[in-house]
């Protein structure tokens, strides 16, 4: 088979295009996966129709972090073998400076070095049948554990990004067993991975919003007393006095995890802040220890995570699925592109 089917990108004011184009080749240090299923963000309409003017180098193939199998491998691959379940991560960083790095299919970086790579040949990501990928962005996964003895889905392993990027920011500060971590807001899609990840962790997690019903909800889900929840108020003394109550220690808690959506930036003080910060999400070892705790089962996926609907769309089906990922809300849904069947 020569060729394949990709959604492409050939202009921000309109919408995507199902193509059938030649099938990707390998490459010395690369691989292509057959694409099993790529998570939607819940912001990535916004990205393609340019709400979110993030930089991208058209035409090309959007997409997000993926479940596949590998169809084809490198001759320097020592690992990654024809078959094999991975996760396949959307970080790609130039191998000659690793500080410059785009996310494969929604990023492009924004500076001349980064836009470079998303120039040549990482322009074309997830959001089809196959697709070319570095061998150090293909994480092997245990198959026989994950599917049949822990009973997971391929559509809920697509939900490692969702918990990654928490992850990276709580193992950046070396969060440790005992330790309060603050997580606000934490009923959103990141905030609601955040706590999973921070009691996988062993953490005393205080989870903070202001919808009672969506706390009441993460408390049902993980039936933990390390888990407290506070709803705020807006007031910043009153909040304060809340956090410290619920860490139930004079001196307070030990991590606070901001997890504010785009809304945010209207706290100029907040916004330099992060603005001024060096670019970090995740690093290659942070992969490896969510996979390690995910099959260990210290980190549950799924409906034992709460993840009570999970959307599924086609290639065909694009606009319907953007459309879907836009109106998530909180912790609990999930919106997944199959663009290959198993």
């Amino acid at each position: 088979m020569s060729t394949h089917r990709a959604l492409v990108l050939h202009a921000r004011d309109k919408p995507l295009v199902l193509e059938t184009l030649p099938r990707p080749i390998t490459s010395t240090g690369d691989a292509i996966v057959r694409i099993l299923v790529a998570d939607i963000v819940p912001y990535m309409g916004e990205v393609i129709s340019n709400k979110r003017p993030y930089p991208l180098s058209l035409p090309m193939t959007p997409g997000n972090t993926a479940i596949g199998r590998i169809y084809e491998v490198s001759p320097d691959s020592v690992v990654l073998t024809p078959g094999q379940l991975v996760f396949c991560d959307i970080t790609i960083r130039a191998r000659d400076d690793p500080s410059v790095s785009i996310l494969y299919g929604i990023h492009g970086g924004g500076y001349p070095a980064a836009q470079k790579l998303m120039d040549g040949v990482w322009r074309n990501a997830t959001y089809a049948e196959y697709t070319r990928f570095p061998l150090e962005n293909l994480y092997p996964l245990n198959e026989d554990l994950l599917l049949r003895r822990l009973g997971y889905s391929i559509n809920d392993l697509c939900l490692m990004p969702a918990y990654l990027v928490p992850f990276g920011g709580l193992s950046e500060v070396n969060v440790k067993p005992g330790e309060v971590v603050i997580i606000a807001p934490a009923t959103g899609r990141y905030g609601g991975a955040a706590v999973g990840v921070a009691l996988a962790m062993g953490a005393i997690v205080i989870a903070a919003g202001r919808n009672m019903a969506a706390l009441k909800k993460l408390k049902d889900i993980h039936c933990t007393n390390r888990l407290r929840t506070v709803q705020v108020t807006g007031d910043g003394a009153a909040d304060m006095e809340l956090f410290r109550g619920a860490a139930g220690r004079p001196n307070g808690a030990d991590v606070y995890l901001d997890l504010s959506p785009p809304a945010a930036q209207e706290s100029s003080l907040l916004a330099s802040g992060i603005r001024s910060l060096r670019r970090f999400m995740y690093d290659r070892q942070h992969v490896l220890q969510i996979i390690q705790m995910i099959e260990s089962g210290l980190l549950p996926l799924g409906h034992k995570s709460g993840i009570t609907l999970t959307e599924e769309f086609g290639l065909q089906e694009i606009e319907g699925a953007l459309e879907a990922a836009g109106k998530l809300s909180g912790w609990g849904g999930h919106v997944v592109l199959k663009p290959s069947a198993e």
